[in-house]
């Protein structure tokens, strides 16, 4: 997870939520453009596992990607004193379909949707992507773990998003070992001015988007080691 900051919502959005009968779920609610908006502000990643989002001809593939209610629909529907967040543009992200493996084992989204189904109080989730210092806690291990100095945040990542998950926890960690493997002078040597330049390499992006996964991670040690 990254700091994300969020731009306008697309005008034929905001044009259709003052419509006196605007529904999300609703076929006339303007999808395309506004996956197509998550996607670009989010530079083409999950806003969860930060993995990057399918796209063809600089579209998000529909199918791939989600829009995600970071305050659940059910939840903050205006309903019980909450606040309707349901056609809120601040409380959408573009993220990833979750899904991996044989069982299927979920995450992001879609595991935060199970999450939702059972009675318990832990939703609305609290860690959000657009505030800055829920961001600044988080903390990644060579171990490919993602973590964060808040107790309740790092319940969170685990147990609703489940973002250390085997496969996302192994992907992380190569990522780890093949930056700092790369960053050995001549002399085998560890360099921090090599790690430096092969991590703003490894933040490229190519027409807005970033060309590599878990730009959060490589951030992080940016920060962590080379600062």
């Amino acid at each position: 997870m990254r700091w994300i900051k969020k731009t306008s919502a697309p005008s034929s959005f905001q044009k259709y939520i003052k419509e006196p009968n605007a529904n999300f779920n609703s076929n006339t609610c303007p999808k395309k453009e506004l996956r197509k908006s998550l996607f670009d502000e989010q530079s083409g990643i999950c806003a969860y596992c930060q993995q990057k989002l399918p796209e063809e001809k600089g579209q998000p593939k529909s199918l791939k990607v989600s829009i995600e209610h970071h305050c659940e629909q059910a939840i903050c529907n205006g309903q019980n004193g909450t606040q309707d967040k349901r056609l809120d543009y601040s409380n959408l992200f573009a993220v990833c379909i979750g899904r991996i493996g044989v069982p299927i084992k979920l995450h992001c989204d879609s595991h935060k949707a199970e999450v939702n189904k059972k009675p318990n109080k832990v939703l609305p989730m609290k860690i959000n992507p657009l505030n800055k210092n829920h961001i600044s806690t988080i903390k990644y291990l060579r171990s490919g773990i993602i973590k964060s100095t808040n107790p309740e945040f790092d319940k969170e990542l685990n147990n609703i998003l489940q973002l250390n998950l085997s496969y996302l926890k192994d992907m992380r960690r190569k990522k780890w070992f093949r930056l700092i493997k790369f960053s050995k002078n001549k002399s085998g040597q560890f360099s921090k001015s090599k790690l430096a330049t092969l991590i703003d390499n490894d933040l490229a992006k190519k027409n807005g988007k970033f060309c590599n996964h878990f730009p959060g991670l490589s951030e992080y040690m940016l920060k962590k080691i080379c600062s």
